[in-house]
């Protein structure tokens, strides 16, 4: 089922509606060049599928897998994913344990099967010392892989805004640069977030300002190619104002 048959949210921040710019001198019909991906609602789908948290979150991680590549077939540069924020950590082990296996499992053999290294590359950002050695361990060697410059992948994983701009703020007043210029991640044109539910969850709040935000009611295991496909196709019929 297309992105259009479905019940979808989209919102632009900023001054003005979106819908009463398209076609009226704005910038229109541009892939956006950054996409940030909340994978939610994994807890819901294993509950109403009948099935364990390691099968929905493995299938999970299979699905982003296929989302990245439908993302970088369409032009995107850069997708940041959220896997875990700092508060996500609170939860209880048997449900953390499913998660860090299936993003294990995701680092160490989705990517590098579906990836090539000399176009890739990777990153984890948030607070490692939070997260299991292993789940550091296999980030860190893919970080190491990857060295490519076309194609980057971004993760979130006991991540926190207000850690991430303390560090941001402490590089600025370090390099003598504007606080802008000091964050490791830069603006995200748009945000998808698997469930209905219109938040955000903290995710990267400053560098999403000014995206285009799209919630859906199709669970991510459900997603296929062709909703990625209609998503983009909607980016760019969307009015890039940022602000203005």
């Amino acid at each position: 089922m297309a992105f259009s048959q479905l019940p979808v949210q989209l919102v632009q921040f900023g001054l003005h509606s979106a819908w009463g710019y398209v076609g009226g001198g704005f910038l229109v019909g541009v892939e956006p060049a950054h996409v940030g991906l909340i994978p939610d609602g994994l807890r819901r789908w294993a509950q109403s599928n009948d099935t364990t948290l390691s099968v929905a979150y493995h299938r999970g991680a299979e699905k982003v897998t296929e989302i990245l590549l439908t993302l970088q077939r369409h032009g995107v540069q850069t997708v940041t994913v959220y896997n875990l924020s700092r508060a996500n950590l609170a939860r209880d082990r048997t449900e953390l344990e499913p998660v860090y296996a299936a993003s294990t499992h995701f680092f160490s053999t989705l990517l590098p099967a579906h990836f090539d290294n000399a176009k890739c590359s990777f990153r984890l950002h948030g607070d490692r010392n939070a997260l299991p050695h292993n789940y550091v361990a296999a980030a860190q060697d893919l970080e190491h892989a990857m060295h490519g410059s076309e194609f980057r992948i971004n993760i979130l994983a006991a991540y926190d805004a207000y850690d991430e701009l303390r560090t941001a703020l402490q590089r600025a007043r370090h390099d003598g640069c504007d606080i802008s210029a000091a964050f490791d991640i830069h603006d995200v044109d748009m945000v998808v977030r698997t469930t209905p539910e219109p938040l955000l969850s903290g995710f990267l709040p400053l560098q999403s300002q000014y995206a285009q935000l799209v919630f859906l009611s199709t669970p991510l295991n459900d997603l296929t190619e062709q909703d990625i496909d209609d998503l983009i196709a909607d980016h760019r019929r969307f009015p890039q104002l940022r602000g203005r």
